[in-house]
């Protein structure tokens, strides 16, 4: 059998692996996704003029008076 050239993994790609996988453990990148992802979906369904979402909230723009949507 012939044995490979190479018998362990570039040190690279396992610095890169630990370096992402920190950098997704990070608190304050999951907090500022979350945050984003929060605002985008509050945004869309309050302020939206789509009109199958403005429809479905419809009734609940209205009654927080605070957001106008005519």
């Amino acid at each position: 059998m012939s044995t490979p050239i190479f018998k362990k993994e570039h040190p690279t790609k396992t610095n890169h692996v630990h370096r992402y996988h920190h950098w997704l453990t990070n608190t304050y990148v999951q907090s500022t996704a979350f945050f984003l992802l929060l605002g985008i979906f509050l945004y869309t369904f309050l302020f939206s003029t789509y009109p199958p979402i403005h429809d479905a909230v419809h009734e609940l723009r209205h009654s927080l008076w605070i957001i106008p949507c005519h």
